[in-house]
């Protein structure tokens, strides 16, 4: 088995894509995990009857106590997820870890796919804080997005990974959003 890959002298080789790609699985699993945990254990905290799945997190009956409660719960998923972007980043200057480009990659990811959705479809997270302060729909998740933007290109130029290695990070998240997500579907709600 070959040992994880870190960038040691800048240069990329079809190894270290081929790490990034396979990364992404368990950094999306990881990723996914905390951001909908931090979500649940907010709303348990505030002594609510939770579930959660990979996906999703919700009362089990009843509504919120008020909105500051509401916006809590929302505000935990991408609170924990700004640790993260930060966090990914850290480590990927002190160690080069291509694991670590994974969870940093996939912060500005995730927030950007619940911008996308919070405009199409029903708001997401930040988008639902947004509304509930008076604001547009997409100022909170736009700032959400900016902040993991900046971690992710911090640590893209200290590993110098480039509009491949962008590419494949890319393309790894784009193939287990899907999965994840569907099997949420499968596990929790067929």
């Amino acid at each position: 088995m070959m040992a994880p890959a870190t960038i040691t002298n800048n240069s990329w080789t079809g190894r270290d894509y081929a790490w990034l790609f396979l990364a992404m699985f368990p950094a999306a699993i990881l990723s996914w995990g905390i951001h909908e945990g931090a979500h649940y254990l907010m709303g348990r905290a505030l002594g609510y009857r939770m579930w959660i799945s990979f996906n999703q997190v919700g009362l089990v009956e009843g509504d919120y106590a008020s909105l500051l409660h509401r916006n809590l719960v929302s505000a935990a998923g991408p609170m924990i997820t700004a640790v993260q972007a930060v966090l990914a980043w850290w480590f990927v200057r002190k160690t080069k870890a291509l694991w670590a480009y994974a969870l940093v990659f996939l912060t500005v990811w995730t927030r950007l796919l619940a911008l996308v959705i919070s405009l199409v479809s029903i708001p997401n997270d930040e988008a639902r804080i947004s509304l509930s302060l008076g604001l547009p729909i997409w100022v909170l998740p736009s700032i959400s997005v900016a902040f993991m933007l900046w971690f992710t290109v911090l640590a893209s130029r200290t590993l110098q990974v480039g509009w491949k290695g962008n590419l494949v990070a890319y393309l790894g998240a784009s193939i287990v959003t899907p999965l994840i997500v569907f099997s949420d579907k499968l596990l929790f709600f067929g």
